[in-house]
Parts: structure tokens; sequence; C-alpha cells
């Protein structure tokens, strides 16, 4: 009996391993810090609760349109026009069970047999794998020696050909949470202009914009708005991880075929939970903002953390909620592992000092692990006393 060479081929998700890992050692009694999810620790607002438990009470438990119903698409398409001045018709608009299943619809919906996508590492874990389960092939950009994504013209140009059909960017970004100036965008959409690729922005990090203000390169560039496939959803700036709200909005082309594939995968988002979705997304960033300052003080907190480790660097994060920290050189100090053995390191510290981070390599970028404060103040203080406890053992 076959099973199918493209799946087979697909790597588990090495944030849900991880993650179910340390909860395995929580449930055997051991203390675990996590910080290898990307998951904000806040609960969801509870007026968006609310709404979904009207919702229910009011009886909406049946199906809901294949790809978003219309009040929520419309929704979409005001927050869009408002917040990133950008104007789109809810035909364009396809809503799915989180940014995840939208970004792997679009991949399958754009993408044929042997295609070539640019992506720019480090790069979020499900990118490479959504692009191989559509018979294409990722092409890995290797990332400048600080650990930032190199999306320049000179960078692109060296890595594509002529199958090259799209490119993935993502700003701010998962897991280094740089964010792509608007200087940088003009930059890259002034290339962009001269391909035919399609260019992919997920902007699920949107509204954790810290040091400067997202833009989407659609925006910046509008001559690219036909090219461009804009993914983001409702997990991170609204904490409603576990509700699966995700959306595109898209040339219409590309927004019927995915809408035909939820149609025959999920079909709808819950009604109810759309209803609440709905409301949220009128809100706008203003609902979250006190939680956005918290983590932006977190953010600050786990710098001076950090700061405090010898032989460890990390790119500033504008946004996100992530530390993307250097470990190269403490790994070269030790004599368990070699410069770029981040995975090395990550079980060695998970295993001896219990604390969960996500290693280089599952982003493409070996050397490098991800630390995600998205966490209590007292979690970040504790876990960078293990993390220097670990690189001590490792190099005294």
């Amino acid at each position: 009996m076959k099973l199918s060479t493209k799946i087979s081929a697909l790597t588990p998700s090495p944030t849900v391993a991880l993650n179910s890992r340390a909860n395995e050692l929580r449930s055997s009694g051991i203390n675990v810090l996590n910080f290898a999810v990307g998951e904000p620790d806040f609960p969801t607002p509870e007026e968006i609760t609310c709404r979904a438990i009207q919702a229910l009470n009011a009886g909406k438990t049946k199906y809901g349109p294949a790809g978003g119903g219309l009040p929520f698409r419309q929704a979409i398409c005001r927050k869009l026009l408002e917040e990133n001045k950008m104007e789109y018709r809810p035909e364009q608009i396809v809503c799915g069970i989180g940014a995840k299943e939208i970004l792997f619809h679009v991949m399958l919906s754009i993408l044929n047999e042997g295609d070539e996508v640019l992506l720019p590492a480090p790069c979020w874990v499900s990118y490479k794998e959504h692009i191989k389960a559509a018979g294409a092939i990722p092409i890995i950009i290797p990332p400048n020696d600080d650990g930032r994504a190199s999306i320049t013209p000179k960078t692109l140009e060296k890595y594509s050909t002529p199958k090259t059909t799209a490119i993935i960017i993502c700003s701010p970004s998962n897991p280094t949470g740089s964010i792509l100036s608007t200087e940088e965008l003009e930059n890259l959409g002034q290339y962009l202009k001269t391909k035919n690729w399609w260019i992919v922005s997920d902007e699920i990090y949107e509204y954790l914009s810290f040091d400067q203000k997202h833009e989407s390169i659609a925006k910046v560039t509008p001559e690219l708005k036909e090219k461009t496939i804009l993914v983001n959803g409702m997990s991170k700036g609204f904490a409603m991880t576990g509700w699966r709200v995700g959306y595109c909005a898209a040339p219409e082309s590309v927004a019927k075929l995915v809408k035909r594939l939820q149609s025959h995968s999920s079909t709808c988002i819950p009604p109810f939970i759309e209803e609440a979705a709905t409301w949220a997304i009128d809100q706008g960033a203003s609902l979250m903002k006190h939680e956005v300052e918290k983590m932006d003080q977190r953010r600050k907190l786990a710098l001076s953390c950090i700061d405090k480790i010898p032989n460890l660097s990390y790119l500033k994060p504008e946004g996100a909620f992530y530390l993307f920290i250097d470990v190269k050189k403490a790994l070269a100090a030790s004599k368990e592992f070699s410069a770029t053995d981040s995975l090395g390191f990550c079980e060695y510290l998970l295993d001896k000092f219990h604390v969960a981070v996500v290693p280089g390599e599952a982003f493409d970028a070996p050397g490098f692990f991800r630390l995600s404060y998205a966490v209590s103040d007292e979690t970040i203080i504790e876990g960078a006393k293990r993390i220097s406890a670990a690189i001590d053992a490792l190099t005294t």
C-alpha cells in the first residue's frame, strides 16, 4: 500500500513538537519554563467572548458560508481601508480556520509542480512545508550574519530563476521581530514591479509593532496590489489563537481558488466565532492597546536580561514577541557543540535546565534560537537565569 511521497517528505512542526515535549515534562512534575510557543498569554478580551456566547445562545451553531460570511468580509474591508489605506471588495476576501490554513490554501492555489518560491530566512517553520505540499520548491535565501533576513533586490536577483513564481515576506517577522521599513519596502517594491511573481505578505503580527509603524507592501507600492496576497488573522493581535480565525485579501482570481479549496476542506469558520470576530475587527488595534503596551514592556525586560549573559547577542526586535538570539559564540567556546548546533543546544537547555526555546534550524538559521517573551515578567527573569547558567556550564 503506497503513501503520498509529497506528504511523507514534510517535517512535523518543530514548535508544536517542542511545546508538546515541554508539556510532557511539566506533567511529570518538572518546572519547565516554556518560551517555545508563539502565543500571547493574555486571555481573549471578555467582550469578544461574550459576543460568541450570545451568538451561541441565539442558535448560531449551523454551517456558515464557505470562505466567510458577508458581514465579516465587509468588516475586513473596512479595517483594510481605515487602518491600511487599501481598498478591497468582499469578493477579494477569504476567511478560514486560522492564517495557517489560509496560507496553505494560498500556496495550493498559486503554485504548480516545479515552481520555485523565494523564502528569505530566518522564516516561519510552516512556509517551506506548505510550498513542498503544493509540489513546488522552496528556495531558501540565507540570513545576514546578524540573523536578519536578506530581502534586497540584489539578493533576490541572485537566487531567482526562470522558475521563480512567488516570494513570501513576513513583517513584523517570525522569528526575528524585525520590521521592513518604508524605505526597504519601497526599494523592494520597485524591484518586484519588474517581476511576474506573486507576493505573499504575512502580516499576522501587524498590531505588535513597537519601534515603527507596520505598512503593507501593496500600500507602499500600489502597482503591486494585483500581485499581492495579504494574509492576516485574529490570533496574535486579539489573543485569539484557539479561535482559529484567519483571512486573506487577494486578487479576485486567487480569492476564488482559495474559497473553492475552503469549500472542500474546513468549509467555514463556525458562525458564532465569526460573529465575535466581526465585532472584534471593527474595534481594531484599540481593543488590545493595553496588552500591546505590556508586551513592549516585556520586550524591554527580556532584552535587559539577555544583555547580561556573556557570549549571546541578538537582533533587536521591533515587533512581534520574539527574541532571535545568536548563540554561535557560546557554542564555539564549548566542548560539546559545534558553533551552529543550536538544535543540540536547545535539547540540552530543555533536558538539563528545563527551558524550552526553538532552535534556529527550525527557521533555516542554525546558530540561533527563538525565545518568546509572551510570558510573565517572573518567567522571563527566571528563564534568563537558567539560560545564563546553561551557557556558563558550557563555557567554563
